[in-house]
């Protein structure tokens, strides 16, 4: 009996243990909100290859293939579906996975538009991503199927002298192991460390091969037409037949060895050459501070300064400020934060400490960094305004003088062996006021109370804060729609139509989304039309903001805008969120 009984036990449990499973899926999916992102494994790609595409939806209980976007040249294929369950220390998260491959019909730069679906009843979509086609015949393209090959790929083949670039240097292999790092030859470039490669799986024509990808970050030393590359790398190729376990017997060392490139390599143009330039090369930003501003001659002022952006980062140094005669300057203290594996975006901090030499001086000189921006192959200079300055003049302290109120000779106190005691106390007076009648000092003891006043305030508001999630979003919105109207300016007067409205649609959907309490992906123009009327939205509002949500949508299909069209969107835009903050 006992034997008998025990399985049909095990049974039973199984099933109410698989049942709380799909409950608590069921649970994730109806109280989270669903997302979707797109990711490519990788940005670059040879014709006749092909790449993977990842549509991974979060939180949702069910999630069909989205109808993919027509973008031409390009086919997107299905390749399979796969779902994931997550459970972290009480957390549960679930996903589901569409993977396509991408293949190319012609070589150029592409743009996958933004991917919506509908889960739920709500609209969710996922971000544009690139994709750079390069011209080229690889070896496993022609009638000869070969086991493995080495290629290198080039962003671009002219080059200003000092610009870093990233370099791909990729091994197609079949069955391989003991692979080691590629080895470049590189007469006249400068070559930084290779980071821990990336590995996916391509097809070339018919074939199926294991891609690893090596990035480099690359700058030339000299100017002029230059050979970049071979690059060789080692493996080991299985071949042979197979053992019993799949396994490959035979093992086959070979070195590998991929096609040099010839880069022109254009020297910095002398026109318009800022003086202070130092010969940083890249796409910059800068933030100033500098204190303090109120001290004496001698004081130490601290300047902390950051420089953000694309370039080389740790070539990056601070140039000598002319104007900055009347100081005493002492060597920055620098830090490099990178956002890449390769260093090439990110910021760097330096920390110096400047003193003011004379009392006249009433301003900290503007600071000035110059560097030159390859894509616009102009020279650009980032000034920070003067910093008002106050500094006092110094003074001796001078020595305190003693008073005697009955003096004696010299000659008549050194005459004496036993000075006498005095008889009279002679003219007392009280040096100075009582510390309880001084000002100053009734201020150092209120220091601490206020002190602590002071921290319980900001405690309470911290906590107030912490426990009003609407709030907290609120401000957050509002310091993302504040840097995105700057980010809409910057791309307007570069002409970056793509970047533009996708940095207008963003905006839209986090402002909408926070005044309607809704994810701010779940923003689309149905939840517009049906949910902001009713919140009390004017008509004349509810029209411009449909009529941004037009101009996003028809970015993807009419790519040609001027700088004017894209700047004279930014009003409205800026009249639309006013208009979408009054709603309660």
């Amino acid at each position: 009996m006992v034997k008998n009984f025990l399985p049909i036990i095990y049974f039973r449990s199984s099933r109410v243990l698989i049942a709380a499973v799909f409950l608590l899926l069921a649970s994730v999916s109806l109280f989270a909100a669903p997302g979707l992102s797109a990711a490519l494994d990788r940005d670059t790609m040879g014709l006749g290859e092909t790449a993977t595409l990842t549509l991974t939806f979060t939180d949702a209980a069910t999630a069909e293939a989205p109808q993919m976007p027509r973008v031409a040249n390009l086919t997107f294929t299905p390749v399979g579906k796969s779902s994931q369950f997550q459970l972290i220390n009480g957390a549960s998260s679930s996903s589901i996975i569409h993977t396509f491959q991408v293949a190319a019909a012609a070589a150029g730069d592409f743009v996958i538009p933004s991917i919506r679906a509908d889960v739920g009843g709500k609209t969710i979509a996922s971000a544009p991503l690139k994709l750079k086609v390069a011209q080229g015949q690889t070896p496993a393209a022609t009638d000869e199927k070969l086991p493995a090959f080495l290629k290198m790929i080039l962003p671009k083949t002219n080059i200003y002298l000092g610009e870093s670039f990233p370099l791909e240097i990729q091994l197609y292999c079949q069955e391989a192991q003991d692979l080691t790092l590629p080895q470049l030859q590189s007469d006249g470039f400068t070559v930084g460390q290779i980071p821990q490669p990336t590995q996916t799986r391509t097809r070339v024509g018919t074939e199926i091969y294991n891609l690893v990808i090596f990035k480099i970050a690359v700058a030339p030393t000299k100017a002029g037409a230059l050979n970049l590359g071979p690059a060789t790398c080692g493996l080991k190729l299985l071949t042979g037949p197979r053992n019993f376990f799949g396994q490959f017997t035979q093992a086959k060392q070979v070195t590998l060895k991929s096609d040099p490139q010839i880069l022109q390599v254009l020297p910095l143009p002398d026109a318009n050459k800022p003086p202070g330039f130092n010969g940083a090369i890249g796409n910059f930003s800068m933030t100033f501070e500098a204190s303090p501003t109120n001290l004496a001659v001698g004081d130490p002022i601290t300047l902390k300064l950051k420089i953000s952006g694309r370039g080389s980062l740790d070539l990056l140094s601070l140039p000598t400020q002319a104007a900055w005669r009347d100081f005493k300057t002492y060597p920055p203290t620098s830090k490099t934060e990178s956002s890449d594996p390769l260093g090439l975006e990110g910021s760097k901090s330096f920390e110096q400490v400047v003193v003011p030499e004379n009392s006249s001086i009433k301003e900290l000189p503007p600071f000035l960094f110059s560097f030159f921006d390859p894509q616009t192959k102009t020279y650009r200079t980032l000034n920070h305004a003067p910093v008002p300055l106050v500094v006092r003049p110094t003074s001796a302290t001078p020595q305190p003088t003693v008073f005697s109120s009955n003096p004696e000779p010299a000659e008549a106190s050194g005459s004496r062996d036993i000075a006498h005691i005095k008889a009279q106390p002679g003219t007392m007076a009280i040096i100075s006021s009582p510390l309880v009648r001084q000002p100053w000092f009734w201020l150092l003891q209120s220091i601490a109370p206020l002190a602590w006043v002071v921290s319980v305030y900001l405690r309470k508001r911290r906590e107030s804060f912490a426990n009003n999630p609407r709030l907290r979003r609120q401000r957050e919105v509002e310091q993302s729609v504040a840097r995105g109207l700057k980010e809409l300016t910057h791309h307007a007067a570069a002409n970056d139509a793509e970047n533009f409205f996708a940095t207008l649609f963003r905006l839209l959907q986090e402002q909408i989304g926070e005044r309607l309490d809704r994810p701010a992906s779940a923003i689309s123009g149905e939840v517009v039309e049906n949910n902001l009327r009713p919140a009390g939205c004017s008509p004349a509002t509810l029209e411009m903001v449909h009529e941004l949500f037009r101009a996003c949508d028809q970015a993807r299909y009419a790519r040609h805008h001027t700088s004017e069209e894209l700047a004279s969107l930014i009003p409205k835009t800026e009249e639309s969120l006013a208009q979408l903050r009054k709603i309660k």
